[in-house]
């Protein structure tokens, strides 16, 4: 049996929990040690069996380890990601993979120059009907790509914006960088990259500084279209968690949240029906049109496919899915729709040099 690799994880929070207690389940790796500043983690770590650090820096310097996961506030990455990178230390990071441009290329060029492997953590990638969509979109099977349509829409709660999360109602902590991100990601990994955006961003709703709703309109690279319509204020389960069933604490709707547009044919996501004339000589609107499901594997937890996935990317066994790279461009385009939220202007996407002057926040 081959030796698991060992990996050490920094943060407690919500999804860093969530970490821990899915490694339990990954025969592949072991999980060594966790640190966190809030000491109140020390028992979690007892109860996992695994040594608990207050210092990340110290538990990085004592242990042996091959990987670090890096589930701590966006701010937090690129420094305790270049700290572990000096350490010869390969890296999971959660998304975003840094809160800036700057940030993130600091955080690469530093696992560059430590011969140092990076995965960012958009585990969407590893969900096997996103999977099966990227391979029906790019083998051609709906014909020359035409669009895409996205709807992210649920309704978060009062207290999400209250006492330690406050931060939530200012610049960072609208649906556009917590939740589109995702969406972002899943439409560069299935439909191509996106060299134009434009947003309009409203908080006429709960007033905040921050948006609670936008909508976009995007172009990708071979001149398909995109729409999005992203809020965190209406009572809504279309939304990639609730429709997919992904997220246990959202209630699981039957609906679809993605629709993929081709010249042949169209795809319902996450229902995955694909939609086409089967007669050729009866093709447009006034024929029936003919509903397929499409057939997709057997799925497993995406969080145990990524930590899968890690365990090969340290050993050097399989590329990483998402490299660093990969996640700085998702976190351009992002940013980018921020910009252009803000101005009401469209941003071209050019390497970087205009969604560099906004930024993620805590």
């Amino acid at each position: 049996m081959m030796e698991r690799v060992r990996l050490g994880l920094i943060g407690m929070g919500l999804i860093g929990t969530a970490h821990a207690r899915t490694l339990q389940k990954v025969d592949e790796c072991e999980l060594v040690a966790l640190a966190d500043v809030d000491e109140k983690h020390r028992e979690a770590a007892a109860q996992l069996g695994v040594k608990y650090y207050q210092d990340y820096e110290a538990m990085i310097r004592r242990e042996t380890l091959q990987g670090v996961i890096i589930a701590t506030p966006n701010h937090l990455h690129a420094p305790m990601g270049i700290a572990c990178a000096e350490r010869g230390l390969h890296l999971l990071v959660e998304k975003p993979i840094a809160p800036s441009l700057a940030e993130a290329d600091r955080l690469i060029e530093a696992a560059v120059r430590n011969k140092v492997r990076i995965l960012v953590g958009h585990q969407r990638r590893f969900n096997a009907r996103v999977e099966k969509t990227r391979d029906v979109v790019t083998g051609g099977e709906l014909g020359k790509l035409v669009g895409a349509t996205i709807t992210w829409a649920l309704l978060k709660p009062p207290q999400y914006f209250e006492g330690p999360f406050a931060w939530r109602k200012n610049k960072g902590g609208g649906p556009i960088l917590i939740n589109l991100i995702h969406e972002i990601d899943n439409l560069r990994y299935i439909c191509g990259e996106i060299d134009e955006v434009f947003a309009m961003a409203s908080n006429r709703v709960r007033n905040f500084s921050v948006e609670d709703t936008a909508g976009v309109t995007l172009r990708f690279e071979d001149g398909a279209v995109g729409t999005v319509l992203v809020s965190d204020c209406s009572p809504s389960l279309s939304a990639y968690e609730a429709t997919t069933g992904e997220n246990p604490l959202i209630p699981h709707d039957y609906g679809n949240c993605y629709h993929f547009y081709g010249t042949e044919a169209s795809l319902l996501f996450p229902q995955m029906k694909k939609l086409f004339y089967s007669d050729p000589a009866k093709l447009g609107w006034h024929y029936p049109i003919t509903e397929q499901g499409v057939k997709v594997p057997q799925d497993d937890d995406p969080y145990v496919k990524e930590f899968r996935h890690f365990a090969k990317v340290i050993r050097g066994e399989e590329p990483s899915r998402i490299s660093g790279e990969d996640g700085r461009k998702t976190l351009e385009v992002t940013l980018a729709i921020q910009r252009s939220g803000e101005t009401g202007q469209p941003v071209r996407l050019r390497g970087g040099v205009e969604a560099e002057s906004c930024e993620l926040t805590q």
